[in-house]
């Protein structure tokens, strides 16, 4: 069952279906096209796909969507 998330990106609102299991960078890239955030080693150690979080940068790889 996909849930409503509900996420401004560069002043824009979006709201996307995502799976329970998606992560943000996927949301971001696969479902916004926004591909200037960058998958890197996807375990959250090398810091490509940092993004900021309600004013704090974290690893988009290592965030639920949903959260």
């Amino acid at each position: 069952m996909k849930v409503p998330v509900t996420i401004t990106v560069n002043g824009d609102a979006h709201t996307v279906h995502v799976d329970p299991g998606r992560t943000l960078l996927d949301l971001v890239r696969d479902d916004l096209g926004l591909t200037g955030t960058n998958r890197g080693c996807n375990q959250g150690d090398c810091g490509a796909c940092t993004v900021h979080l309600d004013g704090r940068a974290v690893n988009a790889c290592l965030v639920l969507a949903v959260d």
